[in-house]
Parts: structure tokens; C-alpha cells; sequence
């Protein structure tokens, strides 16, 4: 899936929300969701979780009336300088 994605969470206290759910609380098609990334758990108690948005769905964010927070940068994690030696 090409483009670039944001980090987005969202409260669902249904249950771990399927991507389809993410999008609908959203207010953004299915297909704007990573299903690379899939949907994760923050905070399963409290219903909240966290999902990959195309960037250019979020300017198209609709109020869903589902609680939602973001956009935030998701920047990779890679290691710094080469590896240490025992």
C-alpha cells in the first residue's frame, strides 16, 4: 500500500475493532487504513487503540461522533551508529 500514513487512536469499547470498525469511527473509507499495520491495542480496558491513516484521508476526517485523536507522526525505529561488539 503506497503513501504515506499517520498515526491515529480511537476509543471502541466494543472489543478490538476490526480495520473496517477504525474506519468507520473515523469517518474514512476502509481502503485509507494499513492493513500492514493492522490495529493496536494502547489501552484494551479503556477501548483504546491505534491505527495507520493515509495522510491525504485525513484532511476528509468527517465527525463520525466517534472519539478519535491525532494525527501523529510515526517515525521508524532504527538503530544508531553500528552494532556494539562483546
Amino acid at each position: 500500500m503506497a503513501g504515506n500514513f499517520v498515526l491515529m487512536t480511537l476509543a471502541c469499547l466494543d472489543g478490538v475493532p476490526s480495520t473496517d470498525r477504525c474506519a468507520e469511527i473515523l469517518g474514512v473509507h476502509p481502503r485509507d487504513i494499513d492493513p500492514s499495520f493492522g490495529v493496536i491495542a494502547i489501552d484494551p480496558e479503556h477501548g483504546r487503540y491505534a491505527v495507520q491513516v493515509r495522510e491525504e484521508a485525513i484532511s476528509q476526517l468527517k465527525q463520525s461522533g466517534g472519539e478519535y485523536n491525532g494525527p501523529f507522526s510515526n517515525p521508524r525505529i532504527e538503530g544508531f551508529g553500528p552494532p556494539e561488539k562483546d
